[in-house]
């Protein structure tokens, strides 16, 4: 429209201003011809830490920062120690206060299984430009071995002192230098240095993995490390891993740091194609374990550590501009094969943070990260379906279809007000989606991330009608989730019971229940898994099931039935809110009692009552064919007991010096007390899994099906369970 006559201008202004850009996305059946993992989106979502003199304190800060890194869900939560971080002082002189004020806390969250960035070398290994030297090299390698020891093999001696890790859980991650391309070593400097560091770490414990080069986002550095390192590495090799940054400079504009994503997924193409090349390395995987808008930072004099001048935060960071930012880069490098995104770093300020250091409160960004991680989750991800898009220059879309028939479809609106705009407005977008060849579903929901959304509580999901074509407005940066399923997961108090007695009510800290529902997993069985050793995980296959938001152990996992263990965080406490999540999907929260104990015995055919799954004293299975010899001492299975001592861990597999119950345990068969021997954890036996060695007494009625009874503290086990005794 063109407008000359001066008494209709503003007429016209007004009509060009209120005009709202139509997207329309077209969803096919087909799954997305780009490279991604076969087809499948397979990129977990993670953030990081750095302890150091300026950043260890956080956790002293806040001690209740655990809980909103519990609800994020992160998977190998990336720990890069620096400066007074780095633990070793000296030859001989060592001290992990630093690095344990924020490693320690962090272990015992999410996936227990954090990956160690060995960032840099101990001072007086580097140069005097801070850079490790080759004559150093095999210090360096004594030095990554001893971290080893520290955290998985019960420590080491040095200078007279012995250092050993006070968390129970081991590091199975292991990164090996951070950005060597800028970090004053060559390509082959830094294979020769790869090739020496793991074989000393293997030789301290050979189950770990190993992230290598983390490449600085520098195109033509990474090209000069890949080469060399692809071509000469013999040592092993679990991932490589890069880091992308959208800027190192405040005054760049919102278009050129949104143009930087086409260079991320050039690079991580270009890291394939070098893998390749060496049919060792072919099935390497790529993590990308830094991202954010803007790299530098202040030198610590209020001048840029990337331009020279007065450094300024870039609020971009945090503000509604990542609301558009990081999904954009989400979908772009999934759909390239990443498979990993790690934000940088959690505890931080307005230019970096998912949660602000000072006041422990969630950023915009924590909630975009959030979401990312539990609608995408991976494992197991989901088949990235074709979109038409009309307008891709300003609109990400992406579609993901879930194995249980659910879909999620992302649509990020990244269009710039002005060319010129530095944490801009964006400019608004009508979308209409068209998702009928999703099929039909029973329930939909819409979540929005945008300038309207609370950085503290978060945005809210809402319901929509289910139909072939949805339209919808983002007013801006931001981003909109829509979720298609045909139920989400539900369940209620009576369907919590005891694995074992099948009992309901009330449950205990350390129980193993049972949760009877729909949709809270896989249509077939998935069985219990470790990521970190000796622990059960507390994600299978896309489900969780929280406990006040802590996530809980799974023993396994179905549509209709779920298997997990109940934290002891809930010790103390006279109820817990309990939810189940299934790729994203929340059921309500459900209050469950909680109580000191409920004692449940194991039976034979896992239906509560009947034969108890007994074992007789020759280790043999008890049964009406092998009944057990009185005054013979036999092993009774249970759970609910309760908190034990020491304190129980979450999902912690027995091994040495198993936990014992804190309250008092007997058993009586055939009504008889019988002498208890032994009760606490057995060897192999998840934490919450009790085993009982009793004796027979001697003046007990002989029968198939005599009766036997666990009692804890004064509360018994269910009636009905048997034994047979001969």
């Amino acid at each position: 429209m063109r407008c000359t006559h001066a008494g209709i201008l503003i007429v016209c202004l007004a009509h060009v201003a209120s005009a709202q850009p139509v997207v329309v996305g077209t969803i096919l059946k087909e799954q997305t011809a780009r490279v991604s993992v076969n087809g499948r989106l397979q990129m977990f979502m993670s953030t990081s830490f750095q302890p150091a003199e300026w950043d260890f304190t956080f956790f002293q800060q806040h001690p209740g920062a655990t809980l909103p890194l519990w609800k994020l869900a992160p998977r190998h939560i990336r720990i890069q120690p620096v400066s007074q971080g780095i633990p070793q002082k000296t030859p001989t002189q060592w001290d992990f206060s630093e690095l344990d004020a924020v490693l320690v806390p962090v272990l015992s969250v999410a996936d227990h299984s954090p990956e160690l960035q060995i960032a840099t070398a101990p001072s007086f290994m580097n140069d005097s430009q801070g850079h490790l030297t080759r004559d150093h090299f095999q210090d360096f390698a004594n030095y990554s071995a001893n971290l080893v020891r520290y955290y998985n093999q019960g420590g080491f001696d040095a200078g007279g002192q012995h250092y050993q890790s006070s968390s129970p859980y081991h590091i199975t991650w292991w990164g090996i230098f951070n950005e060597p391309n800028i970090n004053g070593l060559s390509g082959d400097d830094y294979v020769d240095l790869y090739n020496l560091v793991v074989p000393a770490m293997r030789a301290v414990d050979p189950q770990i993995k190993f992230v290598a080069i983390e490449l600085s986002d520098f195109d033509v550095e990474s090209q000069k490390m890949l080469p060399p390192f692809v071509a000469r590495v013999n040592a092993q090799v679990d991932v490589v891993s890069t880091h992308y940054y959208g800027s190192c400079n405040q005054s760049d504009t919102d278009q050129s740091v949104f143009n930087a994503v086409a260079q991320f997924t050039a690079h991580v193409n270009y890291i394939y194609s070098q893998l390749k090349t060496n049919p060792k390395l072919t099935g390497v995987p790529v993590w990308v374990m830094e991202n954010n808008v803007n790299a530098d930072y202040d030198q610590g004099n209020g001048v840029s550590a990337c331009n020279g001048n007065r450094f300024v935060a870039d609020r971009r960071g945090t503000s509604t501009f990542f609301a558009a930012w990081r999904p954009l880069i989400f979908s772009q490098l999934a759909q390239a094969g990443a498979e990993s995104l790690y934000h940088w770093d959690y505890d931080s300020d307005v230019q970096y943070g998912e949660v602000d250091f000072d006041t422990g409160n969630t950023y915009l960004s924590y909630w975009v990260d959030y979401y990312l991680g539990h609608f995408f989750p991976s494992p197991p991800g989901g088949q990235i379906l074709q979109v038409n898009n009309t307008d891709p220059a300003n609109v990400e879309m992406l579609a993901v279809r879930n194995d249980d028939g659910s879909s999620i479809v992302m649509v990020a609106n990244h269009a710039v007000r002005s060319q010129t705009d530095n944490n801009g407005p964006g400019s608004a977008r009508t979308v209409t989606l068209n998702v009928a060849a999703l099929g039909s579903f029973a329930d939909a929901t819409q979540l929005t991330i945008d300038a309207a959304t609370d950085p503290i509580n978060g945005p809210v999901p809402v319901t929509i009608t289910p139909a072939a074509q949805v339209q919808f407005k983002l007013n801006g940066y931001g981003v909109s989730f829509l979720r298609f399923n045909a139920a989400k997961p539900q369940f209620s108090t009576s369907g919590v019971v005891n694995a074992a007695s099948y009992e309901g009510g009330a449950i205990s800290p350390g129980e193993i229940v049972a949760i009877f529902g729909v949709a809270m997993g896989p249509g077939s069985l998935a069985g219990a898994q470790i990521s970190s050793p000796h622990f059960v995980d507390n994600s299978l296959e896309g489900a969780r099931v929280y406990f006040d938001g802590i996530a809980a152990p799974l023993v396994y996992t179905t549509a209709k039935q779920v298997s997990a263990i109940v934290p002891y965080e809930v010790a103390g406490k006279t109820a817990t809110q309990m939810r189940v999540e299934y790729l994203g999907a929340f059921s309500d929260p459900v209050s469950v009692p909680v109580t000191a104990a409920v004692p449940g015995i194991f039976t034979g055919d896992f239906s509560g009552t009947g034969q108890g799954a007994i074992l007789n004293q020759d280790g043999t299975l008890n049964s009406a064919a092998n009944p057990a010899e009185r005054n013979s001492v036999v092993s009774i299975y249970a759970t609910g007991e309760g908190q034990t001592t020491p304190a129980g861990l979450d999902g912690k597999i027995a091994s040495d010096a198993p936990p014992k119950p804190a309250l008092p345990v007997t058993v009586t068969i055939g009504g008889i007390f019988a002498d208890v021997i032994y009760a606490g954890g057995g060897q192999g036996l998840v934490a919450g899994g009790m085993q009982i060695n009793a004796r027979v007494p001697a003046n007990a009625t002989p029968g198939n099906a005599v009766p036997v009874m666990v009692s804890v503290g004064d509360i018994n086990s269910r009636s009905g369970v048997t034994i047979a005794v001969r």
